[in-house]
């Protein structure tokens, strides 16, 4: 076996896991207005369930209403039972452990959905002008029973175990962190009195739930001053390891934007950013097994952690919303057909700004029950010519083979990748590099017929006769007509020959393609300026990557961001600029890119053919980044 550890079985409390594989916790919100699942939601956690993860864990349930910081949480109660105890169903019909996830707002409750003062371990006025209660006895008391008696729920529900969230500065975090605790009674002060109401709340749902029904207890370092730090989180879980069965390690704080892409890593930071934290607190527990969380995307960073000792399980969110059946496919040695999470969380931020859960590499991700219903072998097998071979073209190409059809994808390069081809270059574009080879991969193993050096005109289809054509001839770069702009290169290429860089660089143009090009060129050595002429850089960026990227800006002294100029002239001295007051602004720098944006190649030239079936896809349809492109082929070739 490829990965011996990752599929050697785990005792955890009462149960025996199958694999060190856990689908972390996360909610996708696909709820009715009572708060029960939705048949999407329920399609969502049973392909976890089919893709091999031994504990499928669902997220984020408040366990009295007083705990609701947001409208989409889902409530467990006599009146929704039914509906959860179809999703625990649809989990352990596949051999998978069902688990759900206990939660509390606690501090950061929202009084316009509860209606409620939110409760915390301080009387305190957040900078917003809420007002937080501290707590009495009485309350934490009301507070602990809600835990107990909602896990006693979960239990009579179908669900095989709990876990209980203790980070991320939700409440149970917010007692036992000295940032938010300073109570002088005997809640607060040293560790063993901050732990005190963690520790009744996890006696009480023992109690509650029985001896051999398991316990998971999540925990980390908060990563803020004054927060949470390793000695007492080591010492909190020695204080639990008798009491709970599966100690789970993660990081940061979701309550805070500048922290929440330390618990949900962004491609700007580095892998398995826990296991170290999950290794010492391994090696200070004896009674229980440690999990850690945190950006392992690959069965082999997986299989490293297990064979290392840094933790006995490991527990994936996004790398199983990329590929749920990641598992499976590892299991059986085809880690090549993993589709590789991007680290983009367009999944989070997505289900945060438009409450829909959807996956930048995985069309299906949240659409897996009305998807299901049409993913079927094409009734009539035709001639599919797609044109073009970036993202949207080889997705379009490999959802048209698996149907059955037969297919040829042209492309008018020697090589398949598209835009994509600069991540050969980049080294912060790992993740997405990954993405290209698999898709390159996936073409690669279908009897696709690829056709490179191949440009497509109406004479080239004439020929071939398609019954469908799926044009996915993409984008080119926006070109200021500006003086001298001839003696820049774009972005996209800027990457292949580094030697030809001067040590200072001026980028024109701040949009996100702009940004993370200035970066690498910067961490590189050189002297990095972005030219931008808006308020603001990479406006298109979902809210947690442009966070994770302006960190990472910040440790990098040489780059340098000039707004509200705009470009007039490049110059041998550098880029000429105009300010917004008419004054001249030159940007001194030896070599200089541009990132205007992209065009949509024009393809009205084959849209009026006579095929019987014409769809345009990807850039050429509507310029946009990977997602679209990938959302784009799958659908277009489903609809064949």
């Amino acid at each position: 076996m490829r990965y011996p550890n990752l599929f050697t079985p785990l005792q955890v409390g009462g149960l025996t896991l199958k694999n060190r594989i856990i689908s972390a916790p996360n909610m996708m919100s696909a709820l009715n207005p009572d708060g029960s699942p939705t048949e999407y939601m329920v399609g969502y956690y049973e392909e976890k369930a089919k893709g091999g993860a031994a504990i499928v864990t669902v997220g984020d349930t408040p366990v009295e209403e007083r705990g609701f910081t947001t409208p989409r949480h889902p409530i467990l109660d006599r009146t929704t039972v039914q509906k959860w105890s179809e999703v625990a169903r649809a989990i352990r019909q596949h051999g998978a452990i069902a688990s759900l996830e206990l939660n509390h707002g606690g501090r950061i409750s929202n009084e316009a959905v509860t209606g409620f003062t939110p409760l915390g371990p301080m009387d305190e006025t957040k900078a917003n002008g809420t007002r937080v209660k501290a707590a009495d006895e009485e309350e934490i008391q009301e507070l602990v029973d809600a835990f107990a008696n909602t896990a006693a729920l979960a239990k009579m529900t179908g669900y095989d175990m709990v876990l209980l969230h203790g980070a991320h500065g939700w409440l149970l975090d917010q007692f036992l962190s000295p940032k938010w605790n300073r109570r002088t009674d005997r809640f607060g002060g040293s560790l063993e009195n901050r732990a005190r109401f963690p520790l009744m709340v996890i006696d009480a749902v023992r109690k509650a739930v029985g001896p051999r029904f398991p316990i998971e207890y999540r925990v980390g370092l908060e990563l803020i001053e004054g927060g949470l730090e390793l000695e007492d989180l080591i010492a909190f879980c020695r204080l639990i390891e008798d009491k709970v069965d599966l100690i789970h390690i993660s990081a940061g704080l979701d309550t805070d934007p500048n922290f929440a892409v330390k618990t949900h890593p962004t491609m700007f930071l580095p892998h398995m950013v826990n296991i170290e934290t999950a290794a010492k607190v391994k090696a200070a527990v004896t009674k229980c097994p440690v999990a850690v969380v945190g950006s392992i995307t690959s069965p082999e960073e997986a299989e490293y952690v297990l064979s290392s000792g840094k933790a006995d399980a490991v527990a994936m969110t996004r790398s199983l919303i990329a590929d749920p059946h990641l598992p499976n496919k590892a299991r059986q040695g085809r880690p090549e057909d993993i589709r590789p999470c991007l680290r983009c969380l367009d999944c989070l931020t997505g289900l945060q700004t438009k409450t829909q859960m959807a996956c930048a590499v995985n069309p299906r991700t949240g659409h897996e029950f009305r998807l299901d219903a049409t993913e079927k072998p094409a009734a009539v097998k035709k001639t599919v010519l797609v044109v073009g071979g970036g993202p949207g073209g080889m997705q379009a190409a490999i959802t048209a083979a698996d149907r059955g059809h037969r297919v040829i994808l042209a492309e008018k390069s020697d090589a398949l990748g598209g835009l994509l081809k600069f991540t050969d270059y980049d080294t912060l574009k790992s993740d997405l590099k990954r993405l290209k080879d698999f898709l390159i991969c996936q073409v690669e193993k279908r009897d696709i017929e690829v056709r490179l050096s191949t440009e497509v005109t109406p004479e080239y289809v004439a020929e071939v006769r398609p019954d469908a054509l799926l044009i996915a001839a993409g984008s080119t770069p926006v070109v200021f007509p500006l003086p001298g702009i001839e003696t820049a290169q774009h972005a996209t290429t800027a990457y292949t020959d580094l030697s030809a860089l001067g040590q200072s660089v001026a980028v024109m143009g701040g949009g996100l393609v702009g940004c993370e090009t200035a970066l690498f060129l910067a961490e590189t050595g050189r002297d990095v300026t972005i030219i931008e002429m808006q308020k603001e850089i990479a406006p298109e960026a979902n809210w947690m990557h442009k966070v994770g990227m302006m960190q990472r800006f910040g440790d990098t002294p040489n780059l340098h961001v000039k707004t509200g100029l705009r470009c007039m002239a490049v110059t041998e001295e550098g880029v000429e600029c105009r300010d917004g007051d008419g004054n001249t602004v030159l940007i001194p720098a030896e070599s200089k890119v541009y990132a205007f944006g992209q065009r949509a190649v024009p393809v009205t030239e084959l849209l009026s053919l006579d095929v019987p079936e014409i769809r345009v896809i990807g850039d050429c349809h509507l310029v946009g980044k990977t997602n679209g492109a990938i959302f784009d082929g799958y659908h277009a070739a489903m609809d064949l």
